[in-house]
Order: C-alpha cells, then structure tokens, then sequence
C-alpha cells in the first residue's frame, strides 16, 4: 500500500525523558527508521544511542547523565520485590516513580542543555515519550517556532490515555494495567477494574500532577499553564503500543494510531548502514539444538540477581534435565557449574535470536515488548510476570492458549520442568501462536512506516485537523452527563406537570361536578318526600 510522504527533510527533536532501558530499545527502532528518511534526528535520552556508520551522520544525541546506573543502583529498585504489592499500591508507586524520574533528570547537564537549545533551534516536530515524565511539557511552551508535537508511549494502553486523546478508559473492556486479569468479564471484575481506573485518575490529577508542575516549572525557571492544559492543547498525534489482536480493541479517535509490533517488525537495512546481529558462538549453540531451543529473558529491568542465586539454582537443576538447548539471559556470574546444554549471556539481542530456526519457546517476565516480539515471530511463552502490565499480559497470553504461567513465589524444578515440557511437547501452544501472529502482522501499513508517516504528516499539517473534539470538552460533555441531568429534570418537570394536572382535574371534578350532582341529588330526594 501507498501513501503520502514528506520530500522535506526534517529537524525532529526526539526525547526520551524516562528511566527505562526498554522504553530506548523500543524507540531505537524509530530512531533508524526515521533516519532511514534522510531526516535530521537530534535524540535526548537515558543511554547512548549506539546507531553507527552511515545511518550515524544525521544523528545527534545526549544522555541524561547516569540517571539508569543511580537508579539500578538505589535501594528501593527492586522489581522482584514489586510483585508482592497490590493493585492500588503499584498504582500510586509507579506515579512515584515517575515523580522521582523528573526530579532527577531535570537536574541534569543534559536537561539543563536541552533546555537552552530548544529556545534558541527551531525544530520542525517534537517527538516525546509522554509515559510518565510531564515535567518536560514546559519545553513545549518555551520551544523556538512552537513545533507541533507527537506523544508516543511504548507502556501500551494506559490508564492515563483518555487525558491525551479525549474520551473514556473502556475498564469494561481493557484491564487497568497492574491487575492481574485478562478482560473484565463479570460484574466483580469489572466493578474492581472500575475501581482501579478511578483510583489511577484520583492520584494522577490530585497527587502526580501538581508534583510534576512544581518540578516543571522549577525546570524553566517560571511558571507555566497547567500540565493537564498543556497536554490537551499540545499534541497533536499519540502512537501507542496496542493492537486489537492481543489487547481488547476500543474507539479510538483518528489522532490516535496503534503501532505496536515496531520493535518486532523485520527491518530492511539501507546501502552502507552498519547492521548488528547476535555472535557467531550464539549461532552454533542454536544451529546445534536439534531438539529445540528455549530462550530465558526476563527484559532489562527484572534481574535474577534480585530473585536470588537459590533460585538460580533450582532453574539450573531443572534445565540440566532437558534435552534442549537453552541460551539464558543472566546477569550475574553464578558460582555453581553450568551443564552444557546451556549457555548464558548478559545480553541477548532478542528479536534476532527469536528468528533462528531452532527456537521454540521463551520464557519471559511478559513485559509488553517481549510479548509483541513472540507474537510476531509465532514463538510461545512461559511467562513469569513481576509488575505493572506484566501480570495483565501474562493473563492474556494464558486465556489465548499460547503461555504458561509461572509464579515467582512457587518456583521449583517441577514447575519448571512441567511448563518447558508443556510448551514444547503440546502443539497446541505453537498452534495457537501462530494464528495470533499472523492477526498482529497483518496490517496495511507496518507500525514503523505508519509512525513515519504520522510525524511527517504533523509537519504538513500542525493544525491538528486528525484531533478529535472530545479532546477539548470536559468530562461531563464527553458522557453527555449534563444532557443525561437536564432529560432527567425535564421528565421530572413533564411527569410533575402531568401530576399536578391530573390533581387538578379530580379536585375540579370533585369540587364543581361530583358535590354538585352530590347536593342535586340530595334536593331532589327531599323534593319526593
């Protein structure tokens, strides 16, 4: 399929203001794609972005310094342990964490840098992850030529994207992202679910944004309009990480484009661009697993460290008992030996090894971005999830007939051993998988070409003309609750009206027909006596 693309090369400022390895790795992809264009791409973010030789020369970057190693390296970073809180607590501990993310950042030399850069160079687009760093909105309101602005969010489906595109959350249909349910189907469920969306919008509008305005404005060094304000008059399209096939599709307006798949998606490299693969050691271990390979990664935020070497040690007594060949992502060099089946790196580049042949199964901690690059490869899981939408997608693979669960707290060599056999020897599994990829990648547009297209199709047209007018009204507009109040009072009006009406009409029969006849028929029997 066609479409419109821009023939003029771009300045785009793209910014990754958020402490999440993942969240770089998925936007990566976007970066080379843009890149790929010809366009100019000057990136702030949270790593070095390491694009070399030709695709390098229009890139420019800077790195928010040492904000990833200050967090992996504080005390309260610990995502094995985040697994143990509730619904209602990782709800208010991921806007805390959001908060915390802000006050670092904005404190550091590449802020304070980005900050005099944007007024002083005209970008033609703005291009933001708006997950959970508002504190950056403020560069919008300050930046050189206003530039128009593209939101993006690799989370998925947030609770919080009703603020940016105008409308409801659907809890009656999309499960609120740290509860561990698939869809709400009873009314239970989606009372609770119900719940948790108005707890998330509770803390969100009363605790984390006024948090985040003080640090926003701190920031540029005066006040600035609300952020709330700012977000609804800013951007003008949301990419989000989302498609029908695994998440519960909802009405979305046309500003708003689902792009999930963009870090799966195969790529296709242009003339004399610098293309990165996994080792050759990693090929031969893979070429030589005739019986199957299992890939173990449980993502960049998740470390076996933190769930400990005993149950390190269970996963490799039980892993010495297959026949497979299992490549591991490990982070910590472990003191016991290793059987010969397996191999463990601290790396994996994941969506490549997922392509080989031999690999038949995963076992991941279902964060959204090893989930969508399973499915697009046809590959299922074990899933192990930890936090925030992980348990969600964990649930939703298992009611899809393509995942085992696996629980953290109860893992053992039985466990394990019975989800690898099971998702190996049980072709339903792969069955079930390969159906579901082939509903997620058939698109008319692949995500990253359709991401491509909406950044240069903002420049063409800043206007915002694909942004829907529920964006602007209020929240009693958008749920025609002040239509829904005024019927109510105007059938109250009309069946008072008929009431009294009616009333009227008896006590008028009553008073001056039913006594009068009364009283004549009383004259009368008087008369005949």
């Amino acid at each position: 399929m066609s479409f419109v693309t821009t023939s003029k090369t771009l300045s785009i400022l793209l910014l990754e203001p958020i402490p999440s390895t993942s969240h770089h790795v998925w936007a990566e992809n976007l970066i080379k794609g843009l890149l790929r264009e010809g366009h100019h791409v000057h990136i702030t973010s949270i790593h070095e972005t390491k694009i070399e030789g030709k695709l390098a020369q229009n890139l420019t970057y800077a790195v928010f310094d040492d904000v990833m190693k200050t967090y992996e390296e504080s005390e309260d970073y610990n995502p094995s342990e985040w697994e143990q809180y509730s619904v209602f607590y990782m709800g208010y501990f991921t806007y805390q964490w959001g908060i915390n993310a802000c006050e670092a950042m904005t404190k550091t030399k590449a802020a304070k840098e980005l900050l005099e850069m944007i007024k002083n160079v005209e970008f033609d687009v703005i291009v933001q992850d708006i997950t959970l760093t508002q504190c950056f909105y403020g560069l919008w309101e300050i930046a050189k030529g206003k530039p128009p602005i593209v939101g993006y969010i690799p989370f998925g489906p947030a609770p919080w994207l009703k603020d940016f595109i105008g409308g409801p959350s659907y809890p009656t249909v999309r499960p609120y992202t740290h509860a561990a349910i698939a869809k709400p189907v009873d009314l239970w469920q989606r009372t609770w679910n119900t719940l948790y969306y108005i707890m998330d919008d509770l803390i969100r509008h009363y605790y984390f944004l006024p948090a985040v305005q003080r640090l926003a404005e701190k920031y540029v060094g005066h006040a600035i309009r609300p952020l709330y304000e700012i977000e609804k008059d800013s951007i003008n399209i949301v990419l989000i990480n989302s498609h029908p096939a695994f998440d519960s599709g909802i009405p979305l307006p046309p500003n708003t484009l689902e792009i999930a798949g963009l870090n799966a998606q195969p790529i296709k490299s242009i003339v004399d661009e610098v293309v990165v693969t996994y080792p050759e050691n990693v090929r031969v271990f893979l070429d030589g697993a005739t019986n199957g390979a299992l890939v173990i990664s449980l993502g960049t935020n998740v470390k076996w460290k933190s769930i400990g070497l005993d149950k390190v040690k269970t996963v490799i007594l039980a892993l010495s008992k297959l026949k497979q060949r299992i490549l591991w992502k490990l982070d910590i060099d472990v003191p016991f030996e290793v059987p010969d089946n397996l191999m463990t790196m601290k790396w994996i580049m994941q969506k490549e090894v997922l392509s080989h042949k031999n690999v038949r199964a995963i076992w991941t901690h279902g964060g959204l971005l090893s989930t969508q690059e399973a499915i697009w490869k046809g590959i299922p899981v074990i899933v192990m999830p930890f936090f925030m939408d992980q348990k969600s997608n964990a649930q939703i693979l298992v009611a899809k007939g393509v995942g085992i669960y696996l629980d953290v707290k109860t893992l053992s060599t039985q466990t394990i051993l019975h989800a690898v056999e099971e998702i190996f020897y049980n072709e339903s599994y792969t069955k079930n998988m390969k159906q579901l990829s082939s509903e997620f990648r058939d698109r008319q547009i692949l995500p990253l070409d359709l991401a491509i297209w909406s950044i240069e199709y903002t420049v063409r047209h800043p206007n915002g003309t694909l942004v829907t007018p529920l964006k602007f009204q209020s929240r009693i507009q958008q749920n025609l609750i002040d239509v829904y109040v005024f019927l109510f009072f105007n059938i109250i009006i009309i069946l008072l009206t008929i009431f009294f009406a009616i009333k009227i009409l008896i006590y008028f029969y009553y008073n001056h027909i039913y006594i009068r006849h009364l009283n004549f028929s009383k004259a009368n029997s008087r008369k005949s006596r």
